[in-house]
């Protein structure tokens, strides 16, 4: 292969799929924001209250929490992070080496189409809370019925898809003022939350951690189930929490995230999102649920989030959820968008994100979006055996005398071997379901190592133990440098701004650095205060809407 030729080849690969350049790696702080944000987000109110109308008992419930959370957590350390930093690729980016252009293209498209649904979800629950304020009825069909619910669903789409737009430093800086705030308000959320339910209930006071296990089991997580449906537990619920991003950590996706890490161990920031979101949160949005259908005399299947949170936290809990639907939201958008660049290679992302959004857009108006469990089990058991595949490409072919991206080598449009094993890991999952064999949230992990063993086994046949002729090696490797070297001078030729967590230079700015923690803090005593009995509720609610306009006000300034 002569140099043009090379040359060609590897401006042919798209900006997107190119390794990542080392002056646009990101510090912790950034992934802290993300992980954070997106973590601690829109579905933790809607899964929350689906915990407690499980069946769950407390302590189940509890438990399952902190093992499913620490398996997620261990997936994202483990597996997802070091393959991303070890090649700076996207998964879409992967995917064309290891499997081929056509095969890449198959699975960019389905998990655009899911990031498209996930950013709708997060929309529509966002929504939920403007409907609140707004006054227009809750959404209980699965199409929309209210005109107004439509504008709102338009207007804050569009905001949210201007802040995707700006890729991945727009989308940390959003999160990481947002996260902390979002913590803070489901704390005070549960400490508003329990006198009121202990109130309704005659239960008596919660002075000792004994006492609130007996108040969370007789009147929250019970165990108690609608006629009709099974009961779950402690192994349901590790299940569930582990499967809920499995797509991300096992299926590989927050590649597109982690490849902009310096150092892999970044991978455990994940146990900030899954402990503080997927337990914390999830926690803190049962209390709120539980207690605001209490009082509101109600099922609480038939409150949405805007509903619960302004019977607890008035004004703060619906931006809450506004916030938290938009930090949610964002994240998919862009991963969306690099789904779709694989289709549209002159297209920049921005472009891209405009494009995607004005869908998001159209089906957030849609109420059925907010049927979150489904969404993540669908997109785990569909999507998450490509990163089996990927899995077995990094680590284990090396291992056993395979080639690593034989099929690039090979020169091959689709990879036979893994779209057999997709195959296969898919008709496992129809099977287990039509037959009933397991509940569903347990089907994702044979349907992993499935997908695993029968990519080893199909390779084998289609001659990935087979040598690379040198002249082939030598050329391929060729353009993959020459890649790599196309993503350097790109960056060194556009200039990369500082990251966004480099400390503030402006010596009086620094000075009032701590501030926005001054305000949480202030925040989150007061509703201990509440929780304490020395604080109204009602005034706390004034207050917290205060408190909530200084930190923004501070955090954004700050920020600048």
């Amino acid at each position: 292969m002569t140099s043009a030729e090379i040359e060609a080849r590897a401006r042919a690969v798209p900006p997107e799929e190119r390794p990542v350049p080392t002056a646009r790696l990101s510090s912790l702080g950034a992934f802290l924001g993300i992980y954070g944000g997106e973590h601690i987000a829109a579905t933790e109110f809607v899964i929350g209250a689906l915990l407690v109308t499980w069946g769950v008992r407390a302590s189940e419930l509890l438990l399952g929490l902190v093992v499913g959370n620490f398996l997620a957590t261990l997936m994202y350390a483990v597996v997802c992070a070091p393959i991303a930093v070890d090649t700076r690729l996207s998964l879409f980016a992967y995917l064309r080496k290891a499997t081929g252009p056509w095969f890449q293209k198959a699975y960019s498209a389905a998990w655009g189409l899911t990031s498209i649904c996930y950013a709708a979800t997060m929309t529509a629950i966002a929504v939920s809370s403007l409907r609140e304020a707004c006054g227009f009825p809750i959404q209980l069909h699965w199409y929309p019925t209210s005109a107004g619910c439509v504008a709102l669903t338009l207007a804050l789409a569009a905001v949210t898809v201007f802040v995707a737009a700006y890729g991945f430093r727009g989308v940390a800086r959003f999160s990481a003022i947002c996260a902390p705030w979002m913590i803070t308000c489901f704390f005070c959320g549960a400490c508003v939350a329990l006198p009121m339910l202990t109130g309704a209930t005659g239960f008596g006071s919660v002075d000792s951690p004994a006492a609130l296990l007996r108040l969370f089991e007789t009147h929250i997580f019970t165990g108690e189930v609608p006629a009709g449906q099974p009961h779950l537990s402690f192994w349901h619920v590790a299940a569930f929490a582990w499967m809920c991003n499995f797509a991300y950590h096992g299926g590989l996706n927050d590649m597109a995230i982690f490849r902009f890490a310096k150092k892999a161990r970044y991978g455990w920031v994940g146990f900030y999102g899954m402990y503080v979101g997927h337990f914390f949160a999830w926690t803190c949005a049962g209390v709120m649920g539980a207690t605001a259908a209490l009082l509101l005399k109600t099922n609480l299947a038939q409150l949405d989030s805007g509903a619960v949170t302004r019977v607890i936290l008035g004004w703060t809990g619906l931006l809450a959820v506004v916030a938290a639907g938009w930090t949610t939201a964002t994240p998919n958008i862009y991963r969306a968008a690099l789904s779709f660049a694989t289709f549209f290679p002159k297209a920049t992302l921005r472009q891209l994100s405009f494009g995607v959004g004005a869908v998001i857009a159209v089906s957030a108006c849609f109420p059925a979006m907010m049927q979150v469990d489904k969404l993540v089990s669908y997109v785990v058991w569909l999507l998450s055996s490509v990163g089996a595949v990927c899995l077995v490409e990094h680590w284990i072919f090396p291992r056993i005398g395979f080639t690593r991206f034989w099929c690039l080598y090979r020169g091959l449009r689709i990879n036979p071997a893994a779209l057999g094993a997709w195959g296969v890991s898919s008709a496992f999952i129809i099977a287990a379901l039509a037959g009933g064999w397991m509940h569903p949230f347990f089907l994702f992990l044979p349907s992993f190592l499935i997908a695993a063993v029968a990519y080893v086994a199909f390779a084998a046949l289609c001659g990935a133990r087979a040598p690379v002729p040198a002249d082939v090696w030598k050329d391929v490797n060729a353009v993959e440098a020459r890649v790599a070297a196309l993503a350097e001078e790109d960056a060194a030729t556009e200039g990369v701004a500082a990251p966004e967590t480099a400390p503030v230079r402006n010596t009086p700015l620094r000075l009032f650095r701590f501030l926005p923690v001054l305000v949480l803090a202030l925040l989150a005593g007061l509703a201990v205060a509440v929780a304490a009995g020395g604080l109204s509720a009602d005034t706390f609610r004034t207050l917290a809407l205060v408190l909530t306009g200084a930190y923004f006000a501070v955090a954004a300034v700050l920020a600048r």
